[in-house]
């Protein structure tokens, strides 16, 4: 083997910088995927969004480039012409840019699978994501499927066989490094460098200037890119005697003292005939699915009971509208009991009064963490799951194990029991005696669907899934009726959350507090109440204040929540829903959203009701100030 066989034909370092600007016009076409969220409205704002897009696929390649900086100092070449000392000079080599194809893959990767999230579900790479891929239930929840995560894979390892041929480029091919001094002398690399700076201060002054003046195509296209990280100078523009929107003033802060709940001892004085419950709770079920065609049973069910037309859960994710419904305070308490996995005052209360109960699932309790908030006090044997099949099949079983638990209650005691329904969740799965929307997508593929072209095909899917849900529904709202057991039984039949196809330019939930995404629909049967229909705001914080009096507790509602019973007809002024990272506060005018603890990324946003945009967003602030400020105090009473 002769010595120039072995030793590389350009210095290390050069081969480097070959590789790292080759790996940026790699991540230049992995980003160009998040400009088609962004803001092309006129050439500002084009300009803005461009100079973002350049700076910051540079940006994301300099935690790669800092370990492969620090691989090569710590792996210098020995300039020594012993043959072991070369060999092991070009093993060092090879070690290098090893690490280099690992570090610069695994960013692109990140980025593959931020801009795939952002895309169908408008959220970048965040808490909730990472819970649920690391949290036991997680993925099965998500809805994936065998084929996409082969073509997720296949997607993850190209990205690492590309960085390996450009490194296999830059080392061995010296046609190569011929062309780069022609198409790169050292005139056009400074030239080059001077573009990614100015676009770097451009994009953080336009961001500035823009959040000052509250410029909303600006400032949308920057929530497009992931770990954005804005600069403002409102304090400064305030101290030169600049006008600035007050928007930015109004701050809601998350809990993150330790609970105070409830705020006084419960006092409870039970009734004679306590009455029996029965929730069932359909994950994804939007509001306008209680429809006479899409789910008749229930129809006619909810003919015979109260429907409110106008309910909301208490956010746009399960988390969210779970916790609203079980606790009856703002969603975003959720984490503070989640780490002191503390119960709500409604299980408790059915605990001490003695009460049958079974929970069933036909997704996971651990995914959210049911087992560690709202069941957190109730034994094992009373949470069962049933997996294993599609979602509408053990929707089935599960209401079968439901009905026979029903069948051996003790007629001395009442009896809970809650179902949680899997049939409308994404893939929107159901038997083929339950279509009744036709054409509908034959195999809902995340890795090669186009969201345009197959959404109305989703859609129904989904409608079938309800369909299907609604005879599962029915079973067991019959067999109460057949045993008589509706004269003493509360029946309460609502969705999580809701589910949105594309009318606000989002897919499924917990992305945005569109409509689709957090209007659910409320059948509430209390033996002895008749039948009504209300068109009042009502929403899940309701449920807890609605049931816990029936069962004899005689505390003002706000000792235990921010909810009003649904059963006394008071007319809510607004309403408040929650996220992972943010709060909206909604009523007959407006829908706004604000971060919690978070600026800049996660932005203010006004609409109307119906997500229709707002030109005066001020005359929000001027009016709805007072409000604001009880939203902040009731946030922060349940907390030391």
């Amino acid at each position: 083997m002769q010595t120039s066989e072995l030793r590389p034909a350009l210095p290390r370092a050069r081969q480097l910088v070959q590789f790292f600007l080759l790996s940026y016009v790699i991540t230049l076409a992995n980003t160009y995927g998040f400009l088609r969220h962004a803001s092309f409205a006129n050439l500002p704002t084009t300009l803005y969004t461009l100079a973002v897009y350049l700076s910051y696929s540079f940006i994301y390649l300099l935690p790669a480039a800092a370990i492969i900086t620090i691989a090569n100092l710590l792996l210098r070449p020995l300039d020594d012409d012993n043959r072991k000392r070369l060999l092991t000079s070009i093993r060092r080599d090879r070690i290098v840019f090893a690490v280099a194809i690992l570090a610069t893959g695994a960013t692109q990767v990140l980025i593959f699978a931020d801009r795939t999230i952002f895309t169908f579900f408008g959220m970048h790479l965040n808490g909730f994501v990472w819970n649920t891929i690391f949290t036991s239930g997680g993925m099965e929840s998500a809805g994936g499927s065998s084929s996409a995560t082969v073509i997720y894979m296949l997607f993850i390892f190209g990205y690492f066989v590309v960085q390996g041929l450009l490194a296999l480029v830059v080392r061995r091919v010296p046609a190569f490094d011929r062309l780069w001094r022609r198409m790169m002398p050292r005139r056009n690399v400074i030239g080059g460098s001077a573009i990614l700076v100015a676009c770097s201060i451009g994009g953080t002054f336009g961001y500035g200037i823009s959040d000052i003046r509250s410029y909303s195509p600006v400032l949308m296209s920057a929530s497009v890119f992931p770990l954005y990280f804005p600069i403002t100078f409102r304090h400064l523009a305030r101290r030169m005697g600049f006008e600035v929107d007050a928007r930015d003033t109004i701050r809601v802060s998350a809990a993150d003292g330790r609970l105070n709940y409830p705020l006084k001892p419960i006092d409870l004085q039970p009734t004679s005939h306590p009455m029996n419950i029965v929730l069932l709770v359909a994950e994804s079920l939007r509001a306008d699915m209680l429809d006479p065609e899409i789910m008749p049973e229930t129809w006619r069910f909810a003919e015979r009971a109260h429907r409110f037309t106008r309910h909301y859960s208490g956010g746009n994710g399960t988390r969210m509208g779970m916790f609203s419904m079980f606790y009856g305070l703002y969603g975003n308490l959720w984490f503070t009991f989640l780490r002191e996995h503390h119960g709500p005052v409604l299980i408790d209360v059915l605990q001490q009064l003695g009460y049958q109960m079974k929970m069933f699932t036909s997704a996971r309790f651990t995914y959210p963490e049911f087992d560690r908030t709202v069941f957190a006090k109730l034994p094992g044997d009373q949470l069962h799951e049933e997996w294993g099949g599609l979602g509408w099949e053990r929707d089935r079983r599960n209401v079968e194990l439901i009905l026979n638990f029903l069948r051996v209650q003790s007629p001395d005691r009442p009896f809970m029991t809650f179902m949680f329904f899997e049939s409308p969740h994404a893939r929107y799965y159901f038997p083929p005696e339950s279509v009744i929307r036709t054409p509908y997508l034959e195999e809902l593929n995340y890795a090669t669907m186009d969201l345009d072209q197959d959404m109305p095909l989703i859609k129904n899917r989904y409608i079938n899934a309800c369909h299907h849900l609604d005879s599962q529904i029915a079973r067991i709202t019959d067999y109460l009726d057949q045993q008589n057991l509706l004269d003493s039984t509360i029946v309460l039949i609502t969705g999580d959350h809701g589910e949105e196809f594309m009318e606000n330019g989002r897919w499924g939930h917990n992305s945005e507090f569109t409509e689709g995404q957090v209007r659910t629909p409320m059948v509430l049967w209390v033996p002895g109440t008749g039948a009504s229909v209300s068109n009042q705001l009502t929403s899940h914080l309701d449920i807890a204040p609605t049931i816990l009096p029936l069962l004899g507790v005689r505390n003002d509602p706000r000792d235990y929540s921010v909810g009003d019973s649904l059963l006394t007809g008071t007319a809510r002024e607004y309403l408040v829903l929650a996220d992972w990272s943010r709060i909206a506060y909604l009523d007959d005018k407006y829908k706004a959203s604000f971060p919690i603890q978070l600026g800049g990324v996660l932005r203010n946003a006004i609409t109307t009701p119906d997500d229709l945009p707002v030109e005066d967003t001020a005359d929000f602030y001027r009016t709805r100030q007072s409000r604001l400020v009880d939203i902040m105090k009731d946030i922060g009473r349940f907390s030391r």
